[in-house]
């Protein structure tokens, strides 16, 4: 597949590219940071630009099969900003397929997951990310939304939970490290099942 990666010099977009071109996908890498990515080989393209700009991202996605999608800073909420533009630009060049990270939190209600003093210290980025999400569910391209649990940066297990249809764990680990995320966004790229979906991912075996 020729996938774009948005915030491909991320911590997990960087797992996202070495993982893509493993699997022999053509990938076009898009940043702010092209510096990060000399020492990456294997890559189509590097654009260089803003996401806050529709013609960085048209330039990013044109004749693309798919997007991946990860954005967003607790420190800087532009989520739903960039999310829009990158709507318009996918409008505009004509790509439908788009897989978006964003946060289990959303959807949690079990009080184990997160406290509430670290619920409202991620309150400005969680609103933010939530105007992401409603702004892909209520576009016309072809969306997934992943919702992570907790992200770290431990070895990869390979061994993934999936919620389909958004719906809560019903018991932990709510985390798993972005190698592992990485490889359900490539799968979910390519998996035209989970078109219009919101799906949550956590570590551990499927039952």
């Amino acid at each position: 597949m020729k996938i774009t990666v948005i915030g491909a010099t991320g911590r997990t977009g960087m797992h996202v590219l070495e993982q893509g071109i493993g699997r022999g996908h053509e990938l076009t890498a898009f940043t702010r940071r092209p510096q990060m990515l000399e020492k990456v080989s294997g890559l189509k393209k590097i654009v260089t630009g803003d996401a806050l700009h529709v013609s960085d991202l048209k330039q990013a996605i044109e004749n693309q099969d798919a997007v991946i999608a990860i954005v967003g800073d607790r420190r800087v909420p532009v989520a739903a900003e960039i999310t829009g533009y990158l709507i318009q630009a996918m409008y505009e060049t004509g790509v439908q397929r788009l897989v978006c990270v964003s946060s289990y939190l959303l959807g949690s209600t079990r009080p184990r997951v997160i406290t509430p003093l670290f619920q409202w210290l991620l309150r400005h980025s969680l609103a933010d990310r939530l105007s992401a999400d409603q702004i892909i569910q209520s576009s016309k391209t072809d969306w997934t939304i992943v919702r992570a649990t907790r992200l770290h940066d431990k070895p990869a297990t390979g061994h993934v939970r999936l919620q389909a249809g958004g719906h809560e764990f019903e018991s932990g680990p709510y985390e798993i490290c972005r190698a592992d995320l990485a490889s359900v966004l490539l799968d979910t790229a390519a998996n035209q099942d989970a078109i219009k979906s919101i799906i949550n991912v956590s570590w551990g075996r499927n039952k």
